[in-house]
Formats: structure tokens, sequence, C-alpha cells
């Protein structure tokens, strides 16, 4: 049995008692497999709409043991690369349905954090994207505009002296603000949806890891000890979907890493300036991201973004190269911080799309199974809201859900090994070393 507790701050950040597994044969009326923010808002949002259905979500380790446990902390309304590519990759009237839907995400965050009182560390502080780079601040610049051309106001680019009322970084000259993003415990969130789920009447197995299932009028799922009979699958996999040995041709699993330091000092956190506690990216190809926790730890992570030959999740938590360069990151960053220590190392696969954008969808066409899965690293906001994507493609297929980008959007197909492993490295070093050569 693996113990979840050394795959992230988060979750060995809180006592945490975990389901028994599933080990009798059980007929519902929607099974899901997967306990993440997607499987878990899935449970949460059919049950709110649909309360006299049955439904058993199933998890193979326990609730938010994949990238649901082991994210920053960000829930934002990023989708895509960024929001100029958004607008030029999809037209403006497509990116601003899509982007006003990930802003409500980001709000529907809070909303279900207050109202199912769950005790997970949010703040409402906004994000900043940093410049370090001439080039960096026209390329803010052209987010602005396309902020713009979205009908979206309240972003705001700040030049040298405005980023140094926010933020005291030694490499940066300027930032762009977003004020629709928060920062969270990610592992406590998904535990209280849990608690949610469960005080409406959802069955929660955990430790339950799925063998198969077989589509039909009424899909079987085979787990080691007991079957589910259900009316309806939703897959809330992401990238641990390779486990199921499907949708391998239009995804690929990716591992970001993460640092953390020991909880900063009075003299290390004001030495910081960071004095609205907001969320940050840079505007690098491979970003970093970094905030701060509860009790001022300094997270600190991206930089690099490997792929492992054959799709590979397991094993891969651990990355002693890009571990060394983030703590040469923070150092650069924030000199001040030369003697703080890192207490938290992990890291975890998230599932990229070749259009670097999710998708939900129906399993081969199936219509009582359908998937979400593909948010790019960047899931909080969209896979917490996931629950009413997946309820209107069920219950509702003619709502106007289907009008956003990334619902039904077409696959773009990757080729198989090794072509794929030629074609997703050279792509990502392709991205690193345009970082590099331009002192990003």
């Amino acid at each position: 049995m693996k113990d979840y507790r050394d795959k992230s701050f988060w979750l060995s950040s809180a006592s945490y008692q975990e389901n028994s597994p599933l080990s009798e044969d059980l007929e519902v009326d929607v099974c899901i497999i997967g306990g993440g923010f997607t499987g878990l808002s899935s449970a949460y949002y059919i049950k709110q709409k649909k309360p006299d259905l049955s439904i058993a979500l199933l998890e193979s380790e326990v609730i938010g043991y994949g990238a649901s446990g082991r994210n920053g902390g960000f829930s934002m309304p990023l989708l895509g690369w960024n929001i100029s590519y958004l607008v030029w990759a999809f037209g403006v009237e497509r990116a601003k349905i899509a982007h006003q839907y990930m802003l409500a995400s980001v709000r529907r965050t809070r909303e279900l954090v207050e109202k199912e009182k769950i005790d997970c560390d949010l703040e409402y502080n906004g994000l900043l994207v940093l410049a370090r780079s001439e080039r960096m601040m026209r390329a803010l610049e052209g987010d602005l505009r396309s902020y713009e051309k979205l009908g979206v106001k309240d972003v705001e680019l700040l030049d040298k002296n405005g980023l140094k009322d926010r933020l005291n970084s030694a490499c940066h000259i300027g930032a762009l603000y977003e004020p629709e993003t928060c920062i969270l415990n990610p592992a406590k969130l998904a535990w209280g949806m849990k608690s949610a789920i469960e005080k409406m009447g959802v069955k929660v197995f955990e430790r339950t890891p799925v063998n198969r299932f077989e589509p039909g009028k009424e899909v079987v799922v085979w787990t080691p000890r007991a079957k589910i009979k259900a009316k309806y699958l939703v897959l809330g996999t992401n990238a641990w979907t390779v486990r199921l040995n499907i949708n391998k041709s239009w995804y690929v699993p990716m591992f970001t890493y993460i640092i953390l330091t020991e909880p900063l000092d009075e003299k290390h956190y004001e030495s910081l300036g960071w004095k609205r506690r907001e969320g940050i990216e840079d505007r690098r190809q491979l970003v970093h991201y970094l905030r701060l926790s509860k009790d001022n730890r300094l997270l600190f992570g991206g930089r690099d973004a490997p792929y492992y030959f054959g799709n590979q999740v397991e094993g891969r938590d651990s990355h002693q190269r890009i571990f060394a360069g983030l703590e040469k990151d923070i150092k650069e960053f924030f000199p001040g911080l030369r003697d703080s220590k890192i207490t938290h190392r992990w890291g975890g696969p998230v599932a990229i799309t070749l259009f670097f954008v999710p998708r939900f969808d129906y399993y081969q066409e199936q219509s009582n199974i359908v998937y979400g899965m593909g948010y790019c690293g960047h899931g909080v906001a969209l896979s917490t809201s996931a629950g009413l994507i997946i309820h209107d493609l069920l219950f509702e297929p003619e709502s106007d859900v289907k009008k956003l980008l990334f619902v039904e959007n077409p696959e773009a197909f990757l080729p198989p090994e090794p072509f794929r492993w030629v074609l997703v490295n050279a792509v990502k070093d392709s991205l690193l070393l345009y970082d590099y050569l331009t002192k990003a």
C-alpha cells in the first residue's frame, strides 16, 4: 500500500481518514473513476442537480493522490498557453466565451469553499505575471491588449516601480496583474469536497483501482475485488488515464516539479515585499510559478517539464537536476533567502494536449460515458467546475455547454512511440532553448 503523505507537502499538511476499498458488487446510476477534482466535482454537481441518482466514486489510491493533491494550489482563469495564444488560436468570440467560463470557475471555487465550509487556506489575492526582460514586457503588453479584446478591464500592467510596490524581485522589471486568482491548499480542498459529497449520499471507495470497464447500455466497471454496474460512467483520471490504456493518442503526461522552503521568519518574509500575497507566474515559455503558504513557506515550481518515454506516470516524482535548478532560481529571484532551507520536494504528472487546452467529450461516442481531462497544468479552477460540464453532457446535451471551445473540441493526434518521445522533447527543448537564449 502506497503512502500518499510523501507525495507533496499538501498531502501531509493535515490528518486524513481514508475510506475502505470496494469489496462487494454494486449497482448505481453513476459510477465515477478518479478521486481528484474532476471526479469530486462530478459527484458534487450531478448529485446537486439530480439528488435521486445513486453515485459511487472509485479512487485507486486516496482522494487527491494525483495532480489534485500535488499542484501549486492556484485556482486561476488561465486557459491555453496564455491569453494572447487563446485569442490567436480560437478567435475573439470563442476565447471570450471560454475566458468568461474560466472566470466563473474561479469564483465558483470560492463559493464552493464558503458554502461547504471547507478549511483549505483559501486567499483571493490575484495573480502577477512577471517579466524580466523588455521582450517579456512587450509580451505582457500584448496580453493586456488581448484581455481588452475580450472585454476584460480590470487587468493592470505594472512597470518596474509598480512591481516594486508588490514584490522585491532582483530579476524582474514589470508585471501584469490579474485580480481573479486564488491560492489554496489543494489536498485540503479535495478532502473537503469528499466530505461534502458523502454528506449528499455519494459512496466513496479508496484503494480501489479499476482494471477495466465494458461500455454498453449498462456499463460494467471491474476492480480487483468487485464490480460495479452503472447507467452512466464518468472518467476523471486526467494524466493517470494511461492506467486505463485509453485516450492515449491525443495527450501526453508531462511532469512538473516543486520545492518548498521552511516557514520564513519575519525578516525573510518582510524582505520579499510580497504585501498582497498574490500567486505568481512568469512570462517564460516554460514558466516558473510561486506562492506563499498559510505559514509563509515559499513554494517554487516549474522551470522544466520532462516527458518520459512510453507515457510513464509511475516512479518519476523526483528529479534532482530540476530541484537544484529551482533552488538556484529562488536565490536569483530573492537573494535574501539564500540561507532559507528547503524542506519539501515533489513532482507529478499533468496531462498536456497538442493545442494546450483541455478536452471534455464522450468516450468512443458512447452517450453514457463522459470524460474531462487535459488541463495542461492549470486545472484547479476548471476541474472543480468540471462536474457542471459533465452533468450537461450526460443529462442536458442540448445545453450551451457545447459552445465552450474545450467541449467536444477536435482531437489532435500525437504519433506513437518512439516518434512521440522525439516530438514532445523536441518541442519542449526548443522552448527551453528559447528561454535560455533570450535570458529568460
